[in-house]
């Protein structure tokens, strides 16, 4: 996300990452612990139109009440209930070491959130402003929740990578937001 909150532009556009690429940034290392990828409709739909592969060994699933045409296989439509989308991939993934990724949208992350089933926000912050556009937290009624830093790494592109943690974690299972 940029450094005042943002994942897309005001238009949607993301080309303002493209300077961040680099070679230091392993998006193969880190989809390989992905076990599963969850995304909102939008985040697919924008996947789709600028050609970006889905980048996971396991499943993909998108959160959309309409149905998914031509989807490669892999990728799935879920219109449920999140809080039984979560049981269903904690049992999937138990002990495997992978993780779900909650993969853009943050009305997508946010419908996790708010069921508290986030363990754990991985955040890449990119060292630019936008001053509008697509907010990662969408403005929600919501109680002060306590995060704990679990670590945090600045690259050389100037990208700080954060991990923290809710306070009072979730009983079982990892979700992760990147």
């Amino acid at each position: 996300m940029s450094f005042d909150g943002y994942i897309a532009g005001a238009e949607g556009g993301v080309g303002w990452l493209d300077a961040y690429f680099t070679p230091e940034i392993d998006f193969q290392a880190f989809f390989g612990t992905i076990g599963a990828m969850v995304m909102g409709r939008a985040t697919w739909d924008w996947t789709v139109a600028h050609q970006h592969p889905v980048q996971t060994a396991g499943r993909c699933i998108v959160q959309t009440h309409r149905p998914l045409e031509n989807a490669p296989e892999g990728v799935e439509a879920f219109a449920g209930d999140v809080r039984e989308l979560a049981a269903e991939l904690r049992r999937e993934l138990q002990g495997t070491g992978k993780d779900v990724c909650l993969f853009g949208g943050g009305e997508s992350i946010a419908s996790f959130d708010e069921h508290g089933l986030v363990d754990r926000w991985e955040l890449a912050i990119i060292p630019v402003l936008l001053g509008d556009g697509i907010p990662l937290f969408p403005r929600r009624a919501r109680s002060v929740q306590p995060l704990r830093l679990v670590q945090s790494r600045a690259l050389k592109n100037g990208i700080v990578l954060v991990e923290y943690e809710p306070v009072q974690a979730p009983s079982a299972g990892r979700r992760r937001q990147r």
